[in-house]
């Protein structure tokens, strides 16, 4: 099985899941695509077949051909699954052919859904009146952030600190994120999940539905990293 990642950023997230790609036995070529020169596509496109579409035009005919372009590009490499690590939002062929009620794009939102949808979701939870905070992952559709949700990890608060309290979200993200593509490799997308009860978010400290991997075999991108894992808090 083929995924691909689109990222427009540092992609601290891919390089966390390249990182632990031996964990993912079941996949056998893991892309990278994206419409921009970017710091991850820097880092890893000499590591694992990368793709970059210049898109020299800020325009919705340009948007347009990128999509076609990038849709071409994965179905030619037999791609069955497309991760979001971007700044960017689809319309055009990718979300059609991957995305909407296809339900093979997946994106891992900063936040627990269907709170904050949309931009600076870290910072603004660091700031609001909620106990509780973490990610969650959801299909994408023409909907911002408003897909189907699969999987959250919810954390207490408990750093005053934001780059702390940033740094552990990204930490337990990174985590919901590689148990839910192995969970895929497990059984593909149709393993089963139903709608978590996002109207209901008072729920324990943890991952939902509960990881799959043994997190005692993950590697992280810093030493330290670990520590930062909900389950150190977990009773």
């Amino acid at each position: 099985m083929n995924i691909a990642f689109f990222c427009t950023g540092e992609g601290s997230f891919l390089k966390f899941i390249y990182l632990n790609l031996p964990l993912l036995n079941k996949i056998n070529k893991v892309l990278l695509f994206t419409d921009r020169i970017c710091g991850v596509y820097n880092s890893l496109h000499n590591k694992m077949e990368s793709k970059i579409f210049l898109n020299n035009l800020a325009n919705n005919e340009s948007d347009a051909e990128f999509e076609r372009s990038a849709c071409q590009w994965l179905i030619d490499n037999d791609v069955r699954y497309v991760f979001l690590s971007c700044n960017k939002i689809l319309k055009y062929d990718l979300l059609d052919y991957y995305g909407e009620n296809n339900g093979r794009m997946f994106n891992c939102h900063p936040s627990l859904l269907p709170r904050l949808k949309g931009m600076n979701a870290v910072y603004r939870s660091f700031i609001d009146q909620n106990e509780n905070y973490g990610a969650s992952i959801h299909r994408v559709t023409r909907e911002v952030d408003g897909g189907q949700i699969l999987a959250h990890c919810i954390i207490t608060k408990r750093d005053q600190d934001f780059e702390k309290y940033k740094h552990r979200l990204f930490v337990n993200q990174a985590i919901l994120f590689l148990d839910f593509i192995y969970k895929i490799c497990l059984s593909g997308c149709e393993y089963g999940w139903s709608n978590i009860e996002v109207n209901n978010l008072d729920k324990d400290e943890g991952f939902y539905p509960k990881l799959s991997l043994d997190v005692k075999r993950v590697k992280f991108l810093n030493h330290g990293d670990e520590n930062y894992g909900l389950w150190n808090f977990i009773k």
